[in-house]
């Protein structure tokens, strides 16, 4: 043995203080039962330190040690073994002091500073652990302190064996499973054989998971944690099939599954890992008989997600559909694992119940006189439209066949029933004459809107965003956006469209002036006698009209400047005129029509952008943001019963899909006449009644605009007030409080129930939230529970509507009897709410409240 090894080892006794338990003189015991150590205790340069060799009488040692020289350190050697305590007269002095030895476990017991002798023998039955210079460095760098005891130096070296800094042995277990389930395949596990017991790591997995098995192995392990997982997670019994392998109690085995999940490093490896397993137990067929109301909060296996969706879809289309719960079980959905891969389903699930709820708000359809049915559609009935968007858009982006029939059904209901009611009552309250009474006209915009700002002292710049095809449903969505992005104040209101509902037209009435001139044939418009076609034609009517500096640009064009460039662009201007065109020009092509819908949400994006620039860079306040037109769109094709006969003959000036210009004409059944309130040489318009089409021929007919129906002559004008931010100022928007309601703040189950209020409903500046509910120890902060999450997007203004139930199960042994219940942030893990909470399990129950 490297006697400069034993001296540094016995140098390392005596100096760390960490393994000594009183401040006074330092005693070591040396035993070298064989005596093969005398030489190099001979040898030993220890500074400070007297050595005495044992072989007097033990009351001539005492005499030495407490009378002689009883302020000095000694080391003691002794080359015989350690008497038994009965017959160790030096005893006393033993237990005040430390005991060395030489072997190679007593010589990595001294290096690692640990002060339970008994790990002397921990560390000598896994001596081959110690052969690797690496291992035992990265032992020594966990830095595990004296009183480590035989249990925690196990996990540590498990630990190390996993490649992990610290000893953890919830990580130490996921890093094993995640090489394998197959011990013979699995290179960590060879190492746990090969360089500390099996058994070490089984009496690990029990201590933190509860499993324990006769005959364990990594599989039977996965399996009992994640069944046990599924059924902590479920609101009824388990299947039977599933019973078996079931932990009890499971708290301990579903916090191990709940945190591996949450991981964001690991969570891909158990969902490989449950997708396996999920397919081996045929998890899918086994569940085929559970109920949404006892899946909804389950998430240990992808296939739940497939059957929640496969039941929603089925209730959906039964013909007396009880759609009562759904809403709540699809919003549990959202916070769930699988969700992020199954949002589209959700989305689109979420939009077909919100669709059948409005329609069974109106089963008498929609007859009411034309002014109060165009309001209608302005407050309530235009969020068919949005809602259909909504579900085009998601079912777009699910993949497989799941909604295929869902999505026959939602066509059936949006262009068999609402379009043809909706479209069928409209054409019927409409009179012969274009005009509504006491609805102003789009042809008023100017003078409504735009002047009272210009007409002011102040040198308030006025900003005009036209975005072609902006119908009105859409210009709603991006109201809301608006609202919870920006600081300043949003109003949405109607206008009565110009027929025919198309660019040039729609353009020309935006303009300032007092007359417009529709020219059947021609592509121009004049307003005032003046022509509105292409840019400088409408920059001329600005200037002769609007008696202030003005100036056009286009959004593309603003939105590549940068600050400076935008400020020297506007800076001599008092109205600035931006048109903005991504619908129309998606939707108007006929080979890209089918992307209108997402064209509108790219509209959305770029128009908040649009005005954040103009607010935030170009110091803008008074902004205002409407349409030419709206425009009519249905994913399933036109059928030919759909298509009316283009009108013939000499009078027939200009067609379209959606309106005829001429003179001498007459409606048949399928169309309506109009006369119109500007010069138009004296033509008519003639448009198909509600979504029908004139048969043009050519393909396109999907996405069409220019006729009469509210989708395409409700014109939204948003009106936009920017407020600059002050000292003090929150913000821009603000998101919903929280608070818990529990009938006592008091768990007595491990198990328990408790509800969350959304404070506030999600509308205006007031944006959603996501959020995460747990118990923590009162002293560690550490969670005693799983952490569920919760999403508080809830806009009804009703507070029992903003409720949400939160289940949680207590994961630890042995709970504080105090905890704290907390609310977090998911965005940034702050601190919404903190309650005190009293723990008391006196009966432990594993099967929830009652």
């Amino acid at each position: 043995m490297n006697t400069t090894r034993i001296q540094s080892s016995i140098l390392n006794l005596f100096q760390d203080d960490n393994r000594w338990s009183h401040p006074g003189r330092r005693v070591v015991f040396w035993y070298d039962p064989d005596g093969q150590f005398a030489d190099a205790f001979k040898e030993l340069q220890l500074d400070g330190i007297k050595k005495l060799q044992l072989g007097d009488t033990p009351f001539t040692v005492k005499h030495h040690l407490f009378i002689e020289q009883p302020e000095q350190p000694f080391l003691l050697y002794a080359p015989f073994p350690e008497p038994p305590n009965q017959d160790n007269w030096l005893l006393d002095i033993q237990l005040s002091g430390l005991t060395f030895s030489a072997d190679p476990a007593a010589l990595i017991y001294a290096d690692l500073g640990f002060k339970q002798r008994s790990l002397e023998i921990t560390i000598r039955d896994r001596l081959k652990f110690f052969n690797s210079r690496k291992r035992t460095e990265a032992l020594q760098n966990m830095g595990l302190p004296p009183d480590t005891d035989e249990r925690a130096l196990i996990l540590a070296m498990l630990s190390v064996l996993a490649g992990l800094k610290v000893p953890d042995a919830g990580t130490l277990i996921r890093q094993v499973l995640l090489k394998g389930l197959l011990e013979s395949d699995n290179l960590l596990w060879k190492d746990i054989e090969r360089f500390v017991h099996p058994h070490d790591f089984w009496r690990v997995v029990q201590e933190h998971t509860g499993f324990a098995d006769a005959t364990p192995s990594l599989r039977k392990l996965f399996v009992q944690v994640l069944i046990t997982h599924f059924e902590k997670s479920l609101h009824g019994p388990i299947p039977i099939p599933f019973k078996a392998q079931v932990i009890t109690p499971g708290q301990r085995a579903y916090a191990f599954i709940d945190q591996w999940m949450r991981d964001q490093q690991d969570s891909p490896g158990w969902k490989e890992l449950s997708q396996q397993i999920a397919e081996e137990l045929n998890i899918l067929d086994a569940i085929q008989n559970l109920s949404p109301e006892v899946l909804y909060e389950a998430a240990t296996f992808e296939v739940v997600d497939q059957a929640i969706i496969r039941a929603c879809v089925k209730a959906l289309r039964s013909p007396t559909p009880d759609l009562t719960l759904w809403p709540n079980w699809l919003q549990a959905r959202r916070t769930l694992f699988w969700f992020s891969k199954y949002e589209p389903f959700y989305c689109a699930l979420d939009a077909a119940i919100k669709l059948l709820e409005l329609k069974r708000q109106y089963p008498e359809g929609f007859r009411m006189p034309a002014p109060q049915l165009f309001q209608a559609y302005a407050k309530q009935l235009y969020r068919f439209d949005q809602t259909y968007r909504h579900f085009i858009v998601a079912s777009d982006a699910a993949f497989g066949d799941i909604l295929k029939g869902l999505i026959e059904d939602i066509e059936n209901l949006y262009t068999q029933w609402y379009l043809d009611e909706l479209g069928e009552a409209w054409s019927d309250a409409l009179e012969n004459s274009w005009q509504l009474a006491n609805i102003p006209s789009q042809t008023s915009f100017f003078g409504g809107h735009v002047q009272p700002i210009i007409s002011r002292k102040d040198p308030e710049k006025a900003f005009v965003i036209i975005s072609d095809a902006l119908r009105y449903e859409v210009a709603s969505e991006l109201a809301e956006t608006i609202q919870k992005e920006l600081r300043g104040k949003t109003t949405i209101e109607p206008l009565f469209g110009v027929l025919p509902s198309v660019t040039k037209l729609g353009m020309a009435a935006l303009l300032p002036g007092m007359k417009l001139e529709l020219l059947p044939g021609n592509s121009d418009v004049l307003r005032d006698r003046l022509s509105t076609q292409g840019t400088a034609a409408r920059q001329k009517v600005l200037d002769q009209n609007s008696r202030v500096e003005a100036t056009i640009l286009t959004a593309q064009e603003l939105l590549t400047m940068n600050a400076e460039q935008g400020r020297a662009a506007i800076s001599p201007y008092r109205l600035i005129y931006i048109y903005h065109n991504t619908i129309d020009a998606i939707g108007d092509k006929a080979a890209s029509e089918h992307q209108v819908f997402a064209a509108c949400s790219q509209a959305i994006s770029e128009l908040v952008r649009l005005l954040k620039k103009i607010c935030n860079s170009l110091n803008g306040t008074h902004v205002l943001i409407t349409s030419d037109h709206g425009f009519l769109y249905q994913r399933r094709p036109i059928a030919e019963a759909d298509k009316r006969p283009l009108p013939r003959g000499e009078g027939v000036l200009e067609t379209n899909r959606r309106y005829v210009l001429g003179r001498n004409l007459e409606a048949d059944s399928g169309t309506k006449a109009f006369n119109l309130p500007y010069d138009t040489g004296g033509a008519i318009a003639i448009a198909p009644r509600g979504s029908l089409r004139f048969a043009v021929q050519g393909a396109g007919s999907q996405y069409v605009h220019g006729g009469a129906s509210l989708q395409e002559i409700c014109i939204p004008v948003i009106t936009y007030h920017h407020q600059r931010a002050v000292k003090g100022d929150e913000g821009p928007a603000r998101k919903v409080g929280v608070q818990v309601n529990a009938r006592a703040r008091r768990v007595t189950n491990n198990r328990f129930s408790l509800s969350l209020v959304q404070t506030e409903a999600v509308e205006g500046r007031w944006r959603s939230r996501q959020v995460t509910v747990a118990l923590y120890d009162s002293e560690s902060l550490a969670p005693i529970t799983d952490v569920p999450g919760a999403e508080l997007s809830s806009s009804s203004v009703s507070p029992s509507d903003r409720e949400f139930s939160i289940r949680l199960t207590v994961t630890t042994t042995n709970p504080p009897t105090t905890a704290y219940l907390i609310v977090k942030d998911t965005d940034d893990e702050s601190e919404i709410l903190r309650e005190t909470w009293t723990v008391n399990l006196g009966i432990t129950n594993d099967f929830g409240d009652f």
